[in-house]
């Protein structure tokens, strides 16, 4: 690949063949009709795809690990009113995904997922020894970054290193690993701030974790580069700066205006009208830059939607970022209902939703291993997303008094229907699209997955605080903001512990109703990605052979 050429380096392949030197991918030379190999094989492999899984777990773990953590981290600091800072701070690190991804593309992969492992850790030590909120915010959004690297990478990783046909499966134990890691995390949380070890091991355990598999990180994942002839200069100037900083601006604002509403600020403060009006303004811009941005070429620019030439690989990402944004509402709010109707512990109430998880995880792997045998993947989307509709349907008729087996029944209608076709996407995506853009797809269902997560929790989160502080208020008129506020992060609170047991039972009534509105927007957001799945290809993606269809 010549330096020279800058129209050749700016696509390069991110399927294989690579440079010999650096060791990568499926060998596809032999025979344009013969199923390719893998060149990392054997113990090397299984060390290799360990250690992807074990970031991912981590990633997913510090995604939710804050749940049932926050009532303990608001008493060790005193500092209510920061309270909504400690899952935005999160989200607005993983901002960069998209970047993160495009540089994956241009660079080392090997050692951007290094340096991304090292900002996961250092981020997560800074919150674990944090002194007081503002630390642990910015711990957080340090974190944010070095993890939203570490995902992307290893979604990278694996749609470089793995062939066409066997790529669904590698990529749905991903997913099952990310799904088990967002629904582990609420259990971990809540077991170190019910022990002596305190919240702050909630932050400390990636550490070990990830020290266990530091020889795997340096030795066993391959070093790939697909510009290994182009200056480093050359590849800076080819990231879209521009772009990179209205769509992480966008992103700050977006999440920052949907989870202060009601909460923070009031939705007519000046502060809350400025957020959403940048918002906006911002993602108008973003738009207009994608579409017009006279400094990079086509294939630089930070969002790839030149690859976008068929309907199926513009619905794709549509549905990655509706099913991440079902998956997480369910994740957060089902403990939740537990807390407040049955006084779970925080560890039990994340016990409780086991059968979602297991259900994710086992329609995940059904999807790995079938999906290419039979070859097509429009069935799954449509009758995933038909579950989708009717668990998240089922959930707006929940009461205090609804059963537990109706309850782990809706959720588990939930899950399947997650697991169905939420890792499907990247591999669909990463055949359907051309070899030279496999990187570009890759991260655009990734930024797609994220965005989404921002939107249902910021969306469903306001419904829920903002209806939960209304008939608590209207309910208890004597108590303060600060402690209304409390109860609506669980039931560990020293307030909701000093209540007679009439008034638990009320405030019991009132959030679960809370919890049961916020479900209609996964109803909305389900519908439309269902009525999307009929639109999709019904063609065979996988030949008998294991080729990719064409």
């Amino acid at each position: 690949m010549a330096a020279t050429d800058e129209s050749e380096s700016a696509n390069p392949p991110t399927t294989p063949p690579y440079d010999k030197e650096n060791e990568v991918g499926a060998d596809t030379e032999a025979s344009p009709d013969a199923e390719p190999k893998r060149t990392v094989t054997g113990v090397k492999w299984f060390f290799a795809y360990t250690s992807l899984l074990s970031t991912v777990l981590l990633f997913a773990l510090d995604n939710t690990i804050v749940a049932n953590i926050q009532p303990s981290i608001v008493e060790s600091f005193g500092t209510q009113d920061t309270l909504a800072w400690i899952g935005v701070s999160f989200v607005l690190g993983q901002s960069v995904i998209l970047p993160i991804g495009k540089a994956f593309g241009m660079f080392s992969m090997k050692t951007l997922f290094l340096i991304s492992l090292v900002l996961f850790e250092g981020g997560s030590a800074i919150c674990g020894a944090s002194p007081n909120m503002t630390a642990l915010i910015i711990g957080r959004v340090i974190s944010g970054i070095g993890g939203s690297g570490l995902y992307v990478g290893a979604m990278t990783f694996i749609a470089v290193m793995t062939t066409p046909h066997e790529r669904p499966i590698y990529f749905s134990g991903i997913m099952s690993i990310w799904g088990f890691g967002n629904v582990l995390g609420p259990i971990i949380g809540g077991s170190f701030a019910q022990s002596s070890a305190t919240w702050r091991w909630g932050f400390y355990i990636n550490l070990p974790i990830a020290g266990i598999f530091l020889p795997a990180y340096i030795f066993c994942l391959p070093n790939i580069n697909a510009m290994p002839n182009t200056a480093f200069s050359k590849r800076l100037r080819m990231q879209d700066w521009l772009g990179i900083v209205v769509f992480v601006a966008f992103c700050a604002c977006f999440s920052m205006a949907g989870s202060f509403g009601g909460t923070l600020f009031a939705w007519s403060s000046g502060s809350e009208i400025t957020l959403w009006v940048m918002t906006f303004v911002l993602l108008i811009a973003f738009i207009l830059i994608t579409k017009y941005h006279p400094f990079v070429t086509a294939e630089h620019k930070l969002l790839p939607v030149q690859f976008m030439k068929t309907k199926d690989l513009i619905i794709l990402p549509i549905q990655a970022f509706l099913v991440a944004g079902a998956m997480f509402m369910s994740i957060y709010y089902t403990p939740l209902i537990f807390q407040f109707t049955r006084g779970d512990s925080p560890l039990e109430a994340g016990v409780r939703i086991l059968p979602l998880i297991c259900m994710i995880v086992f329609g995940s792997l059904l999807n790995g291993v079938v999906m290419p045998k039979l070859g097509y993947y429009m069935p799954w989307y449509i009758v995933g997303n038909a579950m989708l509709v009717v668990g998240a349907a089922l959930m707006t008729t929940i009461k205090a008094s609804t059963s537990n087996a109706a309850i782990y029944g809706f959720t588990v209608l939930i899950g399947l229907g997650v697991g169905c076709y939420q890792s499907a996407g990247i591999a669909v995506v990463s055949a359907l699209a051309p070899a030279s853009e496999v990187n570009n797809a890759v991260s655009l269902m990734t930024i797609a997955q994220v965005v989404g997560t921002i939107l249902a929790l910021s969306v469903s989160g306001s419904i829920f605080q903002n209806i939960a502080l209304t008939k608590l208020a209207s309910v208890l008129p004597n108590a303060t903001h600060s402690d209304i506020t409390q109860l609506v992060t669980g039931t560990s609170g020293s307030f909701y512990k000093s209540l007679s047991a009439d008034l638990k039972t009320v405030v019991v009534e009132q959030v679960t109703m809370a919890i049961r509105d916020s479900f209609y927007y996964l109803v909305g957001s389900t519908a439309l990605a269902f009525i999307l799945s009929l639109f999709l290809g019904r063609k065979r993606l996988f030949l008998s052979g294991g080729a990719v269809a064409t």
